[in-house]
């Protein structure tokens, strides 16, 4: 009897040992930042913002996080024409930390779309840039811009609140003044300045399925997105695509050669000559060969300015 006790008692230290193992990676697990996306609502200055936030498994001890706000395109959300998510993903294995958000009007944000102007849209990155260093300890902060998103992030320095290390500009509608309106009618432009003066006498105009208010317009004939480019004297990535069918040879030329001057400016074209403005293609070869491309000089721009 007293030898069958003997030999189990190993035994049962080791279910014992094997417990507690099991407890600590437990604990250690539930410790550690979740690396899946997480949909959630920030507090905003005019209600909540509907966003998504994707964390890395870990980060070295005692240094602050960094931080990418992920900024979409008119009309668009904070799916990024299908970039946003892998992206996130890619820079949550390289230890930084995303937050993308649907502006007004878009996505899952329900607010009135004649709330989507460039000073709202820079609030709400405030919003949610406050709301990751006050949650998760987030410190050196990037923005990534598409389009419409990419004036944003060049006007940015100048309207937003927090100071950010860098921005990366994926075709940006960054034509001065009106200018950048030009999509809405790319071989017209006597037509978008109509638009412009109807918002401007009426309050707000209907323009590619959507309500512009008057303070859109405003905001952006009062803005020059190269201008404040050059001023902030940032890291900045420019890209375009091939087949850009929605922002003039001006525009393009004018936001390059403001990049160009810059010390630390990037533009890089070559890998997107085949994609379209949403950095697209019919064929899925091309189009899957773009989005890697994309998110590499993106990832690899970022690591190197907020590491």
């Amino acid at each position: 009897m007293k030898h069958a006790k003997q030999t189990r008692a190993p035994w049962i230290l080791l279910a014992c040992l094997a417990a507690i193992a099991l407890c600590i990676a437990a604990a250690v697990t539930l410790l550690q930042p979740n690396t899946n996306p997480k949909n959630i609502e920030i507090p905003g200055t005019r209600g909540n913002i509907p966003a998504t936030i994707q964390l890395p498994a870990k980060s070295a001890r005692g240094e602050e996080l960094p931080l990418v706000v992920l900024c979409h395109g008119f009309t668009g959300n904070r799916q990024g024409d299908g970039h946003f998510a892998p992206l996130a993903e890619d820079l949550a294995a390289h230890g930084i930390a995303t937050v993308r958000l649907d502006f007004a009007g878009c996505g899952d944000n329900t607010e009135p779309y004649a709330n989507y102007t460039l000073a709202n849209m820079a609030a709400d990155v405030d919003s949610v840039i406050g709301y990751m260093q006050a949650t998760y300890g987030t410190g050196k902060t990037a923005l990534v811009g598409h389009s419409m998103g990419g004036r944003l992030a060049s006007l940015y320095p100048q309207l937003g609140q927090y100071p950010v290390t860098a921005l990366a500009l994926w075709s940006p509608a960054n034509g001065t003044g009106l200018q950048g309106l030009e999509f809405l009618s790319i071989d017209n432009f006597a037509a978008v300045e109509e638009l412009a003066a109807r918002a401007d006498a009426e309050g707000s105009v209907a323009a590619w399925g959507v309500e512009l208010s008057a303070a859109y317009i405003d905001g952006m004939r009062d803005s020059d997105p190269n201008a404040a480019l050059q001023e902030s004297g940032l890291p900045v990535l420019l890209t375009y695509s091939g087949n850009e069918r929605i922002l003039s040879d001006t525009t393009q030329t004018e936001t390059k050669a403001a990049v160009e001057s810059l010390p630390d400016g990037q533009v890089v074209l070559d890998p997107f000559v085949n994609g379209d403005h949403n950095y697209t293609s019919e064929d899925p070869a091309t189009n899957t060969q773009l989005d890697a491309d994309l998110r590499q000089v993106t990832v690899d721009f970022l690591t190197s300015h907020l590491q």
